[in-house]
């Protein structure tokens, strides 16, 4: 899969050929500008969690590379927890991508990141959402079946992210 139709440079060299970035794309009848405006809030991200853990977030919108939210979260292994994400990638009303870590206490970092891209068409948009596991440590891959399971996360977020679109 390729996104070619940028009017700049993507800034997140992905892959989308790789085994371990797994990608789901769906077809939603909203705007590009509508879509983004709600990617790009970390307020807003538990409306379109497809993994039901995101909780909420006092964070602004995000504006740029280099932006940093805390997401309060809920996993029935680990109870509550926090996520602190950098912004890695944001081209306005196209791409927007975050790296993830524990905010509240000190652990390694597995190194996935999540994203998503947007191509324009007509009065919809091309929606991809992607998780990326290719810098995840082998027992962490292991651990998240070398990215698959994601895979009904991400579909599940695209259905709730077109949810509050067309609703």
């Amino acid at each position: 899969m390729k996104f070619e139709c940028y009017d700049t440079h993507v800034s997140y060299d992905v892959d989308f050929s790789d085994p371990l970035v797994i990608a789901e794309s769906s077809r939603i009848d909203a705007p590009t500008t509508q879509l983004f405006e709600i990617l790009r809030d970390p307020k807003r991200h538990h409306e379109f969690d497809g993994s039901s853990m995101v909780r909420d977030s006092d964070a602004a919108p995000i504006e740029h590379v280099g932006d940093a939210f805390v997401m309060n979260m809920h996993n029935d292994d680990f109870g509550d927890y926090q996520m602190r994400s950098e912004v890695i990638e944001y081209v306005a009303d196209r791409a927007i991508a975050w790296a993830p870590r524990r905010h509240d206490i000190e652990e390694d970092s597995w190194d996935h990141r999540w994203g998503w891209r947007l191509i324009p068409d007509g009065q919809s948009t091309q929606v991809t959402a992607f998780f990326d596991c290719r810098q995840v440590p082998e027992d962490g891959r292991r651990i998240l079946r070398d990215g698959e399971w994601a895979r009904p996360i991400l579909a599940q977020s695209l259905v709730r992210l077109e949810a509050i679109v067309t609703t």
